[in-house]
């Protein structure tokens, strides 16, 4: 059997949906679905900022080879991994959607982290001053 697949425009609105579950600020909401500027959470307060240039090939090489969207990206700093961006994304699977949102509502995002260990799956997440921490 084979899965419905979403298209790019489904895709957005799934995205900004789960942006707004997330009660991500409404700025980076309205910059994600009108201009397509993608955000990142930084550090243990959530703070807020742009992608650099570097960040946004990442972002690009990612949904390119894995057929994702990304959209919204967590950067943490620890002391014994270093750097961490846990990339959020959807896939264009729509019978996965509903299972993730319900995840989501409890904090769980699915993501692909990158840094010395990189891999996927789900990550939980708190939301302060309207970006996102990880948790764990």
């Amino acid at each position: 059997m084979e899965l419905e697949k979403a298209s790019k425009e489904e895709l957005k609105k799934e995205a900004v949906k789960r942006l707004e579950l997330l009660k991500m600020n409404r700025n980076i909401i309205k910059e994600f679905e009108e201009e397509n500027i993608l955000n990142k959470s930084e550090g243990r307060l959530g703070i807020l900022y742009w992608l650099d240039e570097k960040e946004q090939s990442m972002v690009k090489e990612y949904e390119k080879e894995n057929d994702v969207l990304v959209y919204h990206i967590i950067k943490t700093y620890t002391l014994d991994i270093g750097k961490i961006y846990d990339l959020l994304y959807l896939t264009d699977e729509k019978e996965y959607w509903e299972e993730e949102r319900l995840r989501l509502e409890s904090g769980y995002v699915l993501s692909h982290s990158i840094s010395q260990f990189s891999e996927s799956g789900d990550i939980f997440v708190e939301n302060r001053n309207g970006g996102l921490v990880r948790i764990y």
